[in-house]
């Protein structure tokens, strides 16, 4: 990590006007952080957070200039723009190339050409998946692991999800996804491997800790999967939840895939406006809920895109410190989950966290954090 580099800028910001990227610039400046730079694409339509200076010029993702220009003046840049399939590897590599550490909102291992910068990450830090989902809902059974004092923890349930606004690059990473072939969707670790279809979406349910009935849709992601590598774990069940009718609505329409003349972002578009419906007059909430062998973990959070941007703001603020080495780290799978549970905790998008010495369904509601 740059340990000795001298930039001007603590922290630069791609994608600062953004729902994410607003969040990470004031993240950054309440815990203390600057200078901090906004990058746009465009004029924003109200203010940035006071306190955070905006670069002069617009900045396209697509425009390797403009990149390099902002990074350069930069220790550490975090990307808060999406989707991962459009975006790539191309801020990841200007701020690397500059040299700059870097923190990625999304999950670059999904993507699958081969990264551009493998002998910069010798001496430079990238973290990826510095979000909600993933990276909190990959960090959180880190957790239960170490509070448990576990040595073969078994058997882990996740539910992510709420009543949430997906912005439009957060439901087209979601709808590709769903649209992809492979046995995610539905799909459960087990034994070592994944088990396409072994479980089924479950449809106006109640959940513990969930207001009202939920869809709950069966969603073995990469960072799933590495969790379960991760701990040795026998069993992982891992689940998105809405709670709106009309995110429900759409949902159902697609849970047999994209129909024929029908694309990812066409009904990405439709996701994130049915959000946008669901929230009309209502507050929105996000939740993490975890089981492991028996005990417990619930998160809420203001909303999915506060989420993010506040863990993308505890990594970049990890990186200035000096307490992550060289090379590429997932978020989820950063050292000491505990500590960094903690500090996120202390921060206004989460509402409440708390271990549950019990399973979550053989606690009343008013033993959580709602």
């Amino acid at each position: 990590m740059n340990r000795g580099r001298t930039a001007p800028v603590a922290v630069g910001v791609v994608g600062a006007a953004g729902a994410v990227g607003r969040v990470v610039l004031e993240e950054l400046l309440r815990l203390g952080v600057g200078p901090v730079r906004a990058a746009v694409r465009r004029p924003p339509g109200r203010a940035l957070p006071s306190g955070a200076h905006l670069w002069p010029d617009p900045v396209e993702v697509a425009d390797a200039r403009a990149l390099a220009a902002f990074c350069a003046e930069c220790r550490v840049v975090v990307n808060a723009t999406g989707p991962v399939r459009a975006v790539g590897h191309r801020v990841a590599s200007a701020a690397l190339a500059s040299g700059a550490d870097l923190v990625d909102v999304n999950d670059t291992a999904e993507l699958p050409e081969p990264v551009p910068y493998a002998r910069l990450l010798r001496w430079r830090t990238a973290v990826i998946g510095a979000g909600l989902m993933p990276g909190l809902a990959g960090l959180l059974p880190g957790v239960l692991v170490a509070d448990g004092g576990l040595d073969r923890p078994r058997t882990l349930t996740v539910r992510v999800g709420g009543l949430p606004h997906f912005p439009p690059a957060a439901a087209r990473d979601f709808m590709d996804r769903l649209a992809r072939p492979g046995g995610e969707v539905t799909a459960v670790w087990r034994g070592g491997r994944r088990v396409a279809g072994a479980l089924g979406v479950e449809r106006g349910v109640r959940l513990p800790y969930f207001p009202g009935a939920v869809t709950a849709i069966p969603y073995l992601t990469e960072e799933a999967v590495g969790v379960a590598r991760r701990y040795g774990l026998d069993e992982v069940r891992w689940y998105t939840v809405f709670g709106g009718e009309h995110t429900r609505a759409v949902l159902d329409r697609y849970r047999a895939g994209l129909p024929p003349g029908r694309s990812v972002d066409e009904a990405a578009t439709e996701l994130s406006r049915a959000t946008l419906t669901d929230l009309a007059g209502r507050a929105p909430h996000q939740l993490v809920t975890c089981e492991l062998d028996g005990r417990a973990l619930v998160l809420t959070g203001t909303d999915s895109s506060a989420l993010t941007g506040t863990a993308a703001a505890h990594a970049a603020l990890a990186v200035l410190k000096g307490e992550l080495p060289p090379g590429q780290l997932h978020f989820a799978a950063l050292p000491d989950s505990a500590r960094l549970a903690r500090r996120l905790a202390e921060s206004p998008a989460v509402t409440g966290l708390r271990l549950l010495d019990g399973p979550l369904a053989e606690l009343p509601l008013e033993e959580g954090i709602l």
